[in-house]
């Protein structure tokens, strides 16, 4: 007799836990109310207004500055508790009016076009402005992007046929060069 109310309790369980919903935002912080809390990297906070100047009244951003030689990013690692196969990623990035983007061919490791979506199986180094990277020990995703100086662009991508996998990370690259890019309104969804 005492193994009906267990089982029935075994069983209420599992429900409540199919039934609960998923995670809608994987990322941490999004808004960066908490500095860069949650944020691994190159990255620094700062406050940007409409016009592209740092001011504390600004909007609060994460900067990444560029350097000769190397890329740079700020990522997150992210669990997914879901083994979702897909992921959508959506990022608004802004170049400071002085960005360039190194000219030494020699800083690239490969030759992508701006624009494209890329499945690859080592992290590579695109020769594009910005572009974003995410993946882990099973292989990488990437979308990439240009920039224009002193203009917002907004950059969003929709991976599928992703492996299941509940630990993923999702990087915001930088190529080397000179100047800064910010970013601001993150997100990460199934």
């Amino acid at each position: 007799m005492r193994s009906f109310p267990l089982r029935w309790l075994s069983v209420l369980v599992l429900v409540t836990a199919w039934s609960a919903p998923l995670r809608a935002e994987y990322l941490v912080n999004t808004d960066f109310k908490d500095s860069i809390a949650g944020w691994r990297g190159d990255g620094q906070a700062a406050n940007l207004l409409a016009n592209g100047t740092e001011d504390p009244t600004g909007t609060p951003v994460i900067k990444i500055i560029l350097s000769a030689g190397s890329s740079r990013e700020v990522y997150q690692e992210i669990e997914t508790r879901d083994t979702s196969t897909s992921l959508t990623i959506k990022v608004d990035v802004f170049a400071s009016p002085d960005f360039k983007r190194s000219s030494f061919k020699q800083d690239y490791t490969i030759d992508w076009k701006p624009g494209s979506m890329m499945y690859w199986s080592d992290m590579v180094t695109p020769n594009v402005d910005f572009w974003i990277r995410g993946g882990r020990g099973f292989g990488w995703f990437y979308k990439l992007t240009n920039l224009k100086p002193g203009v917002w662009t907004t950059l969003k991508a929709h991976f599928q046929g992703l492996p299941q996998d509940e630990s993923r990370i999702v990087n915001f690259c930088v190529p080397p060069g000179a100047g800064a890019v910010y970013i601001k309104n993150p997100s990460v969804m199934p």
